[in-house]
């Protein structure tokens, strides 16, 4: 296990070195390897075909396959380990989570539409009846029945719900793990794991063909796959014995559901009882 664990703390080496000559087509510099050094233009630029066309679209959204696959690899593979030399400044050898996240939310809405998963808006708050019962201004229960209608829509739409609360998430991520990382740290790698429970929460949708029941909050990940997984992550993140990293990430759930409720049911207490 601690050969594993020291091959999964190498970091990824980006060692592809072109000496070709070459002179741009763009400015007219004279350099050496695959890209100008004055406009950033490619070296090798070809006659267009459909291939460049789409190399071209990606381009928009600055992705290069190879950064996606060794992204996506070691977000499995070595997570942790992957995170913490994102922090420490490899930022080229990766594609960036905020971009991911568009990605993998899509996906996930895609696989789940397709896969006809039904909701129960039953189960949503309903502020608007609340407000209305305990009295208060007309302004304040439009404004309280507009969060149900946004409510009701996150709940049909679980890809979009679910970086939506992500954001209590991080907040109870940040307060445990509290001298370990600044908050904008902890941002940054809650994204890649929310990167990561998307494209579980995806690919279980896709082979069952229903959201998890008993999920890890507030993704929409079995807890029996989804506690090990973050804890896998956090061990390695946080340079965690395995015990620790489990503990830690159990109380990241109960805090998250903490939150999530007292947020939830403040204003409905505060009218109420104020």
């Amino acid at each position: 296990m601690r050969d594993l664990d020291k091959r999964q703390q190498k970091p990824t080496m980006h060692t592809e070195i072109v000496d070709t000559e070459n002179t741009c087509l763009n400015c007219g510099t004279f350099f050496i390897g695959r890209f100008c050094p004055q406009c950033g233009l490619r070296a090798n630029r070809q006659r267009m075909k459909a291939k460049n066309v789409v190399l071209e679209f990606l381009e928009l959204w600055d992705i290069e396959l190879d950064r996606i696959y060794r992204t996506l690899y070691e977000m499995f593979w070595r997570p942790g380990y992957m995170m913490r030399d994102y922090l420490r400044g490899r930022k080229p050898l990766y594609f960036s989570p905020f971009k991911l996240i568009i990605f993998t939310t899509l996906f996930f809405a895609i696989v789940s539409a397709l896969r006809g998963i039904e909701t129960d808006d039953e189960d949503v708050f309903i502020y608007g009846d609340v407000f209305q019962r305990y009295g208060g201004s007309q302004f304040i229960i439009n404004l309280f029945a507009n969060v149900d209608k946004m409510l009701l829509w996150l709940d049909a739409n679980p890809a979009y719900s679910t970086i939506a609360s992500g954001i209590f998430y991080i907040v109870a991520s940040w307060l445990v793990f509290l001298r370990q990382m600044k908050f904008v740290e902890v941002f940054i790698t809650q994204f890649f794991i929310s990167n990561q429970m998307q494209i579980v929460g995806t690919l279980w949708v896709l082979i069952t063909g229903s959201e998890a029941y008993y999920n890890v909050p507030p993704f929409a990940v079995p807890f029996l796959i989804g506690l090990p997984l973050l804890s896998y992550d956090y061990a390695q993140l946080y340079n965690l014995r395995a015990w620790a990293a489990v503990w830690r990430t159990i109380l990241t759930f109960v805090l998250t559901l903490i939150l999530m409720l007292a947020v939830g049911t403040l204003p409905i207490f505060l009218v109420k009882y104020f």
